[in-house]
């Protein structure tokens, strides 16, 4: 599995999204005597519980050697993972409380510390929830990256590609919420600025014939990634711009051109690898001679 790319298991078609899921706003009883925008100890205990009953611990190493120690892991794999949550929300009951209600319950699990609990908070709200999601939701989305509740790319790209690019396909109007996620490309949080671009991996690919605009807003948000020199704001933007490249190869190869001198090595080799290979030796050749450039004035300067 790449850095980049999370492995994304085929969903059940017995999962399908919404599950009765109520649209009004007034808390039921249920809600009243068991939930307080939350969800109760003792209903996390029990999906950390079953989530405990499927480790494997060959599983938890891997992945906690895989990312190199930045997430804990319980050793779930990622099947298991959603056939708990499913099995869960249905025992909790869950699926009785309003649309907003189960939304919360769902970020609320984004606050425990072992991946497998946060990745049942992406997929509650992938195929539970999904048809009640909309831009409205996206300031508490924004909130678990400022929180540090999604902190490493792994989780990162989970949740952009199965809860913000599947927002997307649903919306009556995608260009005004890619517009809004697009928005956080100047945010503080890494994460968040990453996911101004990956949200969009499976949709960059089409260009502007699904989304008219959305060319022109993937190009501004790796801008604005490609401006820092951390990987994973640099592998973000060459992620999109790779898939990009497809529909509008010569504003892509415009882009690696102009931006030569900001790109990271990696950041470069992810936007060529789907181009023709005169182009990809040309720019890849580029970033070189840019590379070798600073190299040079670096060590001018400290001489002097």
């Amino acid at each position: 599995m790449s850095e980049s790319a999370p492995i994304l298991w085929p969903v059940n078609a017995d999962h399908a999204v919404g599950l009765g899921a109520r649209t009004d706003e007034e808390p039921t009883a249920l809600e009243d005597s068991v939930m307080t925008n939350t969800l109760t100890p003792e209903q996390i205990r029990r999906l950390q519980a079953a989530l405990d009953a499927r480790t494997a611990e060959k599983t938890r190493v891997f992945w906690t050697k895989y990312l190199k120690g930045n997430a804990a892991f319980r050793g779930v794999p990622m099947a298991a993972v959603r056939e708990v949550v499913h099995a869960w929300w249905k025992n909790e009951s869950l699926g009785d409380l309003t649309a907003a209600s189960q939304t919360k319950a769902a970020l609320r699990l984004f606050e425990e510390k072992p991946t497998e609990d946060k990745l049942a908070g992406v997929l509650a709200l992938s195929e539970i929830l999904l048809p009640h999601l909309s831009k409205k939701n996206l300031p508490a989305f924004a909130r678990l990256f400022v929180r540090g509740h999604i902190a490493d790319w792994n989780l990162c790209d989970w949740f952009c590609v199965k809860v913000l690019g599947k927002m997307l396909d649903r919306e009556d109007d995608p260009l005004d919420l890619a517009e809004a996620i697009s928005a956080w490309r100047t945010s503080k949080p890494l994460w968040q600025r990453r996911a101004s671009c990956v949200a969009f991996v499976n949709h960059a690919r089409h260009g502007d014939e699904r989304i008219p605009g959305l060319s022109s807003l993937i190009l501004q948000n790796a801008d604005a990634l490609v401006r820092d020199p951390e990987r994973f704001a640099q592998t973000g933007a060459g992620w999109v711009l790779r898939e990009l490249s497809l529909a509008d190869r010569e504003s892509v190869v415009a882009f690696a051109g102009n931006n030569a001198g900001r790109l990271s090595r990696e950041g470069m080799k992810y936007i060529v690898e789907k181009l023709p290979t005169g182009e990809k030796t040309r720019l890849l050749a580029l970033h070189k001679e840019y590379s070798g450039a600073s190299r040079g004035r670096g060590s001018r300067n400290r001489a002097i």
